[in-house]
């Protein structure tokens, strides 16, 4: 049950939210995400597993954001 809500979240990021993704990153099994919200002024970080679960979802800062995106 639970996975199944994760995977409807994670589409509904993509789908139906005015979030846009600004920034990807996949680390082996793992992928990182982070999406903005122009209307709300927020940045999400998500992580996402190989099989589009949802794993962890986090309200970030702008600075945060940008030194994640900076970070190599």
């Amino acid at each position: 049950m639970m996975e199944k809500l994760r995977r409807i979240k994670l589409e509904l990021y993509n789908l139906k939210t005015k979030a846009r993704k600004i920034f990807r990153r996949g680390y082996e099994d793992l992928t990182m995400l982070i999406y903005y919200h122009d209307l709300k002024d927020q940045f999400k970080l998500l992580i996402v597993n190989t099989n589009d679960l949802l794993l962890l979802e986090k309200e970030i800062t702008r600075a945060e954001a940008f030194r994640i995106m900076n970070t190599r």
